[in-house]
């Protein structure tokens, strides 16, 4: 195949017809700076990096969108070329922020920390990964095993092969603390003098009463069902979601110093105004 002769910043160098100037630059050891480019996804060319003088061209030219022409000369490291990426780059960071939240992050209902546990993991840091995760979800061994995973829909490795398996990975780091010899238990901040009535033993009251009694109130869940766990131990199968699992997680939220008292049912077995007078809140959590 015939090869294009050019020349990048007085170097002479060879390209095959369709390649781009980074492509030809990158082969040749030139360097040109990049944001948006990576080889193995569709140009797209928004950072405006990459920009290049290439003579006969009144305007810059996008080194990872501009095919290589015969004796094509380019100028990478002009002041205008210098200008123009300092400009740009001023751009980007004008309006962004300093820790860009990842799109698995923001479509997660729970707002978890992907990224980040998934990170911890594949580090072998299975405590710091199990602690994150229940920064906001306290039923991660359950969760891991039914949620519908919007986070991997989002992912952006899907972009170049297929997403991260994110749900999988969240069951495996609740698992692993789960069994181990020393399960995780999260800090309980010094103790308020309030107490605090959940009215329902599901998922949403569980999550409720762990993050109300590790902000040091005193808690107490009402469950109307003989054993807690709403949906999850109800309404989804034994293959699905195994009840050893759930008991398993329930039963850290009792060691917290959350009461836990089934087979009550609330306007029946006990008034609610009772409630009302017994405790300084009530949050109902009565799911569907």
């Amino acid at each position: 195949m015939n090869k294009f002769r050019l020349n990048i910043d007085g170097k002479e160098v060879f390209g095959i017809p369709g390649q781009t100037i980074l492509e030809v630059a990158r082969e040749n050891d030139i360097e040109i700076p990049t944001l948006c480019y990576d080889e193995r996804t569709e140009i797209y060319g928004a950072c405006g990096l990459c920009v290049v003088e290439v003579e006969g061209n009144p305007k810059l030219c996008k080194a990872c969108a501009t095919q290589i022409a015969p004796n094509m000369i380019v100028n990478t490291k002009t002041p205008r070329v210098i200008e123009s990426r300092k400009t740009n780059l001023e751009l980007l960071l004008s309006n962004h922020r300093g820790d860009c939240r990842p799109p698995c992050k923001l479509a997660c209902p729970a707002g978890t920390d992907c990224q980040g546990y998934v990170g911890l993991i594949a580090n072998g840091k299975y405590r710091e990964a199990i602690e994150l995760i229940k920064e906001r979800i306290p039923l991660p061994g359950a969760i891991g095993r039914v949620c519908p995973h919007p986070c991997e829909t989002a992912c952006r490795r899907g972009l170049v092969d297929e997403p991260i398996s994110i749900a999988w990975l969240k069951r495996f780091a609740a698992d692993h603390d789960l069994f181990g010899e020393d399960p995780f238990m999260p800090e309980i901040a010094p103790e308020t003098g309030k107490n605090v009535a959940v009215i329902g033993g599901g998922p949403y009251g569980l999550s409720m009463a762990y993050f109300l009694r590790r902000m040091g109130h005193e808690v107490t869940i009402y469950e109307a069902m003989p054993k807690l766990g709403g949906m999850l131990r109800y309404g989804i199968p034994e293959y699905r979601l195994p009840k050893e699992i759930l008991d398993e997680e329930i039963s850290l939220i009792e060691r917290m110093g959350v009461t836990m008292i089934p087979n009550v049912k609330i306007g029946k077995d006990i008034a609610f105004e009772t409630i009302r007078r017994d405790y300084d809140a009530v949050c109902l959590g009565i799911g569907a």
